[in-house]
């Protein structure tokens, strides 16, 4: 469990600027560090897939928000032959680390990279919409809900959405076990404890949580419905939705 001390080191959020944040050296060192960060990565990617695929047509157009590296989007892109993605992301770096994996691997043709936010894609009929690790750096005061808007805006009726951020009620019994464990388990799976504090330091000043009972909430009033949880690990949730 958290000290005492580091109870109280649990600052207020300050301003945080994600594009900044995800520069040149970040992005080359995401794919490595992102797996050993989330316990469960893969397992995160591929629960995603296949409720997708169980739910979307052959010919499926889906739209990533926060394509980062290309991971997802060239998962979805290898594994389904009739699918096509747009990708987007507002990081430069991130873009073309994408595009350089996706060209490396002749995807191109299966896979649209937008550099921007969601609100600049024009298209407004796609099959299924994801938002894995983005929605987590932005504010509750109208900007979670005014993103999930932007995304239910390009979305067709029935549409899936899935949705994966990091939740709780920070300064909570349970939020504090959560935190406490995952920390645990990064000193034990990873050999740079500075780099660990650092990345920890991040969380708590960066990330903007909120209760998964708030997430559901947005989500509803945002013209999704069907909400099912379906993924957990430590302060991470995973969801899918419909588009009412």
């Amino acid at each position: 469990m958290l000290n005492a001390k580091e109870k109280n080191e649990m600052s207020d959020n300050k301003e945080f600027d994600a594009t900044q944040h995800f520069g040149d050296k970040h992005a080359r060192v995401y794919d490595e560090k992102i797996q050993k960060v989330i316990r469960g990565y893969n397992e995160m990617h591929d629960l995603s897939y296949y409720l997708l695929k169980d739910n979307l047509p052959e010919n499926a157009r889906i739209l990533v928000s926060g394509l980062g590296t290309g991971y997802e989007a060239i998962t979805y892109a290898k594994k389904q032959e009739g699918w096509h993605i747009v990708g987007v992301d507002p990081a430069p770096e991130m873009i073309t680390s994408s595009k350089n994996k996706i060209t490396l691997l002749g995807l191109a043709r299966k896979i649209e990279v937008v550099e921007g936010r969601v609100e600049n894609i024009e298209e407004n009929n796609f099959d299924a919409a994801t938002s894995i690790l983005v929605m987590q750096f932005l504010k509750d005061n109208g900007d979670k809900e005014r993103y999930l808007w932007n995304i239910s805006e390009k979305l067709r009726k029935g549409a899936k959405l899935i949705i994966i951020d990091l939740e709780g009620k920070k300064g909570s019994e349970k939020f504090c076990l959560l935190l406490s464990a995952w920390k645990k388990h990064q000193y034990t799976t990873r050999d740079d404890k500075e780099q660990i504090d650092k990345d920890f330091k991040h969380v708590d000043s960066d990330l903007q949580f909120i209760p998964e009972e708030r997430i559901i909430d947005l989500l509803k009033a945002t013209g999704f419905t069907k909400v099912c949880k379906f993924y957990k690990s430590f302060l991470f949730g995973g969801y899918i939705a419909e588009k009412a």
